[in-house]
């Protein structure tokens, strides 16, 4: 058995976020373990639970660019 993906979904639109993490949670390999919907969001989830793997909007206030900038 494989360890489940760790997954961030990070998007400032909720219908956006909501179907991904749906359509995630139905996957075996997946664990949605957070969900937000600006850059201090994604920095503060990277920061507290380094997720494998943070699908974010780079298009959003605050800047996703900045965020992901941070988090690397």
């Amino acid at each position: 058995m494989t360890a489940r993906l760790r997954v961030a979904i990070i998007d400032d639109h909720p219908l956006m976020r909501e179907g991904i993490e749906h359509t995630l949670g139905r996957e075996p390999d997946f664990d949605v373990v957070a969900t937000g919907g600006s850059a201090n969001d994604a920095i503060r989830i990277a920061n507290e639970l380094s997720p494998d793997l943070i699908l974010l909007d780079v298009n959003m206030p605050g800047s996703g660019l900045e965020a992901a900038r941070a988090i690397t």
